[in-house]
């Protein structure tokens, strides 16, 4: 889970841009105690108008996790997640992030820019107190950074050599785990980047993925393929369960004959040219009988839903921390809330982070007297920069609605539109 995270020069944010996810104690199911006397917010919820901002954050926090566990192959590649602001593209972005992996604290804090690592360093909490693991200093193109261990590791020196000569200006410290084998002494690296290549995902998790693709991997793990099944049921779509098929496939014969006569190898061809495909029929109910439904028939709406289940499977079963993009969309209100509710109330150590136009979340009373998991987001008229405010910040009374108190603009982050009247004329 994240602690807290903090950003500035990137993207759309150009002066450090602060995320807590802290909590005064277990006041209710979206506080969850990390390890003991330290408690943090399962779910955080960013508004703001379109372009304010919103998904930007979500960014950032994917590309400090992505930076720290991937590896550059050649000195020479560009970091491509530097994406500073445009008003200050000529110098470094910065982030800090402290999460929990495995129940230890790790705060990193890097900085950086479209060639260079220029400062990284990762501290964490093997106990009660803080300790170095690493601290790395850019000295110079195509010179070895300065690299310096904490003596907690232990690490022997060979594998602290392993680790300098491994590392390249243009990837973390902690990345050469994904490029060498570190003897056992390193075991504190392996055990770290590991435990984020597994619980901390993209931005939308499998987006990449295709729906037939998501869902055959989830038909072949028994338990998973019920859950899908019960969460189907439960959403109100007429669906009892699904099961993979083959479709046959039209292939026009101008296609057919354009693919033999290309200069491809034998095996595109095949593929491109096989008469069936692999897809999804859903078993939908009715009182006259059951019936099966394509997926090629399907709503969007149903296509969306199935596509946020492998992350809330996830959370549920594990600790994972996933950001979704824009949730809601295409989703009716009542599936949505419920969506979040399975999450809240069936995760313990697992974390979602969304942003979403769904204002009215803000009037349930779970949301209003957790103000701490809402954050407002707007662009300063002055720098066009985005500026994010925690909804416990504004000093609301508790009585007063946060909801309310949106809708009226006394929490900004709304867009400013002008006169329906349009005059065309010069």
């Amino acid at each position: 889970m994240i602690r807290e995270f903090r950003v500035s020069n990137y993207l759309s944010i150009r002066d450090e841009q602060k995320l807590s996810f802290l909590a005064k104690g277990p006041s209710s199911e979206l506080v969850t105690e990390i390890v003991e006397g330290t408690f943090l917010y399962k779910l955080a919820i960013l508004y703001g108008s379109n372009a304010s901002g919103k998904s930007n954050i979500l960014i950032a926090l994917n590309e400090v996790f992505r930076l720290l566990v991937s590896p550059k192959s050649d000195a020479a590649q560009r970091i491509d997640g530097c994406i500073p602001f445009i008003q200050t593209s000529d110098k470094p972005t910065q982030m800090y992030v402290s999460f929990y992996a495995n129940g230890i604290r790790y705060d990193y804090d890097v900085q950086f820019n479209d060639k260079y690592i220029l400062k990284e360093s990762l501290y964490y909490y093997p106990g009660k107190s803080k300790s170095l693991f690493y601290d790395r200093t850019f000295v110079g193109d195509n010179v070895q950074a300065k690299i310096s261990f904490g003596p907690s590791l232990k690490l022997l020196i060979k594998t602290q050599d392993s680790v300098r000569e491994n590392t390249l200006n243009n990837h973390s410290v902690l990345a050469v785990c994904k490029k060498v084998a570190l003897k056992e002494d390193a075991s504190p690296f392996n055990t770290l980047h590991d435990w984020i290549m597994d619980n901390y995902h993209d931005v939308d998790g499998d987006g990449e993925k295709g729906i037939v693709e998501i869902l055959k991997e989830a038909y072949s793990n028994q338990k998973k393929r019920r859950f899908y099944n019960v969460m189907l049921q439960k959403a109100d779509l007429n669906i009892l369960e699904y099961r993979p098929v083959v479709e046959d496939r039209i292939i026009p014969n101008g296609f057919r004959d354009l693919i033999q006569k290309e200069d491809l190898p034998e095996g595109l061809k095949e593929a491109l040219l096989k008469p069936t495909s692999d897809s999804v029929a859903f078993v939908n109910h009715s009182l006259n009988g059951d019936f099966e439904i394509p997926l090629r028939w399907q709503s969007k709406g149903t296509r969306k839903y199935v596509r946020i289940l492998g992350a809330l499977y996830d959370m549920i079963t594990n600790s994972h921390v996933y950001y979704l993009d824009e949730l809601g969309e295409d989703l009716h209100y009542d599936l949505l809330y419920y969506y979040l509710n399975v999450f809240i109330f069936n995760s313990e150590k697992s974390q979602l982070i969304i942003t979403s136009q769904e204002t009215t979340l803000l009037s349930q009373d779970l949301i209003n007297e957790n103000r701490g998991v809402v954050w407002f987001v707007e662009k300063n008229k002055e720098t066009a920069s985005s500026e994010y405010s925690r909804g416990d910040s504004f000093g609301l009374h508790k009585n007063l609605s946060l909801y309310n108190s949106y809708r009226i603009g006394r929490l900004g982050a709304k867009p400013e539109l002008g006169s329906i009247f349009i005059n065309l004329d010069d």
